[in-house]
């Protein structure tokens, strides 16, 4: 099995950073595992101290580590989480030819690395996949569902891997958003996977967001590319405490809706041989990122909008 490097992306987050890395350390695999770890610089004076902290941990870490090997880059300057990861996997695309990136606030299973890199084996050369995920959101699956993973057209940032043939033709600019914004059907489609996703898209194309991971999954919608999830989360996201770029504390009502727990998964994996979608799990995802009447009307009236903007 061939291996990819693990990119970690951190910014002023010191404990956050300090867990994450503490567990990913605990995974199997680690010890043959290259780790690439970007540190953002500081937006203001508020960010300084922190900032600083986390460097220190991480030059502490480098000393005393089993990974195969470990390279830390440091920014001057505040890059922001978008440009952060566009250039950052993009700079580690240049020695290899799949990666598997995570960000300061994931909690990774002690299998995580183990998952992902059969999962990047398995699909390598299949074009119908152009992203893996250990994140499962679901917190429960149907009791017949044999697979150890599933396929989605949505994309999932929270510990996720692909492709150099997938990344390096990733249109950053989603000139095809000129012709979606005006198409209905499409955007109902990209909605299967819940009712945020075209309004994301929207955000972003007016410049009303600075988000990555909503550009790549249009890209790989577009391209008809799924992503295929874990069936056994191998990850808990504990940035949902207001520390993060994009995230903001949550209710506990809310939080809920969201797989909180990690498992360990049964080998070998039965990772399934033919990509497409299941129409449950899919609605399974539609219902947890929104699929309310409103949300419905919402996106009519945004699309009605864009014809006449």
């Amino acid at each position: 099995m061939k291996l990819a490097p693990v990119i970690l992306f951190t910014f002023n987050r010191p404990e956050h950073t300090k867990k994450t890395l503490e567990a990913l350390a605990a995974n199997d695999l680690v010890n043959q595992t290259d780790l690439y770890i970007f540190s953002d610089g500081a937006r203001g004076v508020n960010d300084f101290e922190n900032v600083k902290r986390v460097r220190d941990y991480l030059k502490e870490f480098e000393k005393f580590n089993n990974f195969s090997s470990v390279h830390i880059f440091e920014s001057e300057l505040n890059k922001g989480l978008a440009k952060s990861v566009i250039n950052g996997v993009s700079q580690v695309f240049l020695e290899y030819d799949r990666v598997i990136v995570l960000e300061d606030d994931l909690l990774t299973s002690q299998d995580f690395l183990k998952f992902m890199n059969l999962s990047l084996d398995k699909y390598d050369l299949n074009n119908n996949v152009g992203c893996i995920t250990g994140y499962n959101p679901l917190r429960e699956m149907p009791k017949d569902y044999d697979f150890d993973n599933y396929f989605s057209i949505r994309t999932n940032s929270l510990g996720w891997g692909t492709w150099k043939r997938v990344w390096d033709n990733v249109d950053w600019k989603a000139e095809a958003y000129h012709k979606f914004k005006l198409n209905y059907k499409q955007r109902i489609i990209f909605n299967s996977a819940g009712f945020d996703r075209a309004k994301r898209l929207d955000r972003q194309m007016r410049k009303d967001a600075k988000s990555w991971s909503i550009i790549f999954g249009f890209d790989n919608f577009i391209k008809n590319k799924y992503t295929a999830y874990a069936k056994d989360s191998k990850i808990i996201h504990i940035g949902w405490d207001g520390t993060g770029t994009h995230s903001f504390v949550h209710s506990d009502k809310n939080i809920d809706k969201f797989n909180d727990q990690i498992r360990v998964s049964l080998y070998p994996l039965n990772l399934a041989n033919e990509v497409k979608i299941n129409n449950e799990l899919l609605k399974l995802q539609q219902n947890l990122f929104g699929a309310s009447l409103i949300l419905k009307v919402k996106d009519m009236v945004i699309f009605l909008k864009n014809f006449v903007s």
